[in-house]
């Protein structure tokens, strides 16, 4: 039963998400007063992500409530060493990924005058699923361990590096992995594109491409409940 309320607490959070960043996008910057507001939007748009994961935090642990909601309002705080955390892991990793595609000729150069290997393609493929690991794994993980402990637990938990080793261990990496792909990627990737070849080009299709989405959504809102549960849960 929680699951399912912290899922619905993520696609609340996901709708207002998106109702303020779509606001931000529309919004014209042609006086200062409109800076602003656009300013003001963006803020919002934060707030109310950072809102979102501090209530799932602390929904999976005392449920959703209004006392949780007075609780994560207090932690949204939390989100901004997080970001950083997360922000920092992508650019070393975007950055390390481009200095091996700059230097892909030179690289299969060496293992053809050294090894003798003609075909290192194998070697950049893995390179690219590990960074996109990385990114979309390693480093949420971390984010969301460090953002669970001083959520959970208040600001000295950071200075104690727990949540640097709950993010890292072996098991939850691998669960957190597993889900990831069967909630998060495998829904995008072949579920959201997919279409039947005898759909006709009517209203059926609207309602098929509606209904499709819709399940993807939940799919991965449920992916994301469960993983930020695996990187905030206390004693793994």
């Amino acid at each position: 039963m929680r699951l399912v309320t912290v899922t619905l607490w993520i696609l609340l959070g996901a709708a207002l998400t998106g109702a303020a960043y779509w606001s931000f996008l529309i919004t014209p910057e042609s006086t200062i007063w409109m800076l602003i507001v656009s300013a003001v939007l963006l803020l919002t748009t934060c707030f109310v992500v950072s809102l979102t994961l501090a209530g799932v935090i602390v929904g999976w642990r005392d449920g959703v409530s209004a006392g949780m909601l007075r609780t994560a309002i207090a932690a949204v705080p939390a989100a901004m060493p997080a970001a950083l955390l997360v922000g920092a892991i992508w650019w070393a990793t975007s950055s390390v990924a481009d200095v091996v595609a700059i230097n892909s000729g030179p690289i299969n150069a060496w293992f053809i005058a050294t090894l003798g290997w003609d075909d290192v393609s194998w070697l950049f493929t893995g390179i690219d699923w590990l960074a996109s690991w990385l990114k979309w794994v390693v480093a949420p993980l971390l984010g969301l361990a460090m953002m669970g402990r001083i959520t959970l637990g208040g600001w000295p938990e950071l200075a104690g590096l727990t949540w640097l080793r709950h993010g890292l261990a072996p098991i939850n990496l691998a669960v957190a992995t597993l889900l990831f792909a069967a909630f998060v990627a495998a829904p995008w990737i072949y579920l959201a594109p997919w279409r039947p070849t005898s759909l006709p080009a009517t209203t059926v299709e609207l309602v098929f491409i509606i209904v499709k989405l819709s399940v993807v959504t939940v799919l991965m809102s449920t992916g994301a409940a469960l993983i930020i549960r695996q990187a905030t849960l206390r004693g793994a």
